[in-house]
């Protein structure tokens, strides 16, 4: 057993890391198909991941930021790379009411995390918002030299 044992062990790193950028290719196709569908002012994006032992869930959530509700809702559930992004109706409505309508823990912590990343993108908006300052008295504009 000499030089095909190292021959396997490359082809199967070869092969995880080929399903990984698979995996990960369909996730962001799923993204971007929820940020296509629902663009609009006021819309925010926001994911969250619940991990478990076997089995992990991401919820993805589109939140209409004015109303405080969310509009269009994703979960990806599964334990194997195959998983896919399925609709989750049960997540539509207020954000007051959004963590007790998941359906197990690992979807309970998805929303935590979305939850919290909504808050901080709330957060940059905000301080995105805020006016700059004009140029202080007194200050010289440079001048380019071509």
């Amino acid at each position: 057993m000499g030089w095909e044992f190292a021959a396997l062990l490359v082809g199967a790193l070869l092969l995880s890391v080929l399903l990984g950028i698979w995996q990960q290719g369909r996730y962001a196709r799923s993204v971007n198909a929820m940020v296509s569908e629902h663009r609009g002012d006021g819309r925010l994006l926001v994911t969250g991941r619940g991990l478990g032992k076997l089995r992990g869930t991401i919820v993805m959530l589109v939140v209409d930021d004015p109303a405080d509700e969310v509009v269009a809702a994703r979960v990806l559930r599964g334990s194997t790379i195959f998983a896919t992004a399925k609709p989750a109706s049960a997540l539509l409505g207020p954000l007051s009411t959004l963590p007790e309508r998941a359906d197990d823990k690992q979807t309970g912590k998805a929303i935590e995390m979305a939850l919290n990343q909504l808050k901080a993108t709330r957060a940059r908006v905000r301080d995105n918002k805020v006016s700059v300052p004009s140029r202080p008295a007194g200050s010289v504009k440079r001048k380019v030299q071509r």
